[in-house]
């Protein structure tokens, strides 16, 4: 692997996790006026989830589109950071909601990630085309 492949790498990772950090600020901060668990109501939390997973999906196809190709360090170094900071918010008491609750949220962040990472897979022509011939 030359320097070229390894700066997109680390450039790709980057740019997933601010275009992360960006979308689901806005998703839980902007939409919601922040979500937690102790003060937000059930509607406003599926909701904030959903759109806070979305959020994830979309920095998952940032941080493809910056590679441009399937190399799966990209999404992999985004789950590690998401499991550091959700670690470190965890063991400090920074979020005080359930720890049950921190851990389903940065495992929606990491599915969302490699789900919008992986997001040729879904739209692929042959993809699509077996499905059709397996429904007829």
């Amino acid at each position: 692997m030359n320097s070229k492949n390894i700066f997109r790498i680390v450039l790709a990772i980057i740019g997933g996790e601010i275009a992360l950090i960006i979308f689901a600020t806005i998703a839980q901060e902007v939409l919601f006026d922040g979500i937690s668990y102790n003060s937000s109501p059930i509607s406003e939390i599926a909701l904030g989830g959903l759109v806070t997973f979305i959020a994830a999906i979309l920095a998952g196809i940032v941080a493809r589109l910056i590679i441009r190709n399937k190399i799966n360090t990209v999404p992999w170094g985004i789950t590690v950071l998401v499991t550091v900071e959700m670690t470190y918010l965890i063991l400090t008491g920074k979020t005080g909601d359930p720890i049950w609750f921190d851990i389903l949220a940065g495992a929606s962040l990491i599915i969302g990630i490699w789900l919008g990472f992986n997001y040729p897979r879904f739209l692929s022509k042959s993809r699509v085309t077996s499905v059709k011939e397996h429904s007829h």
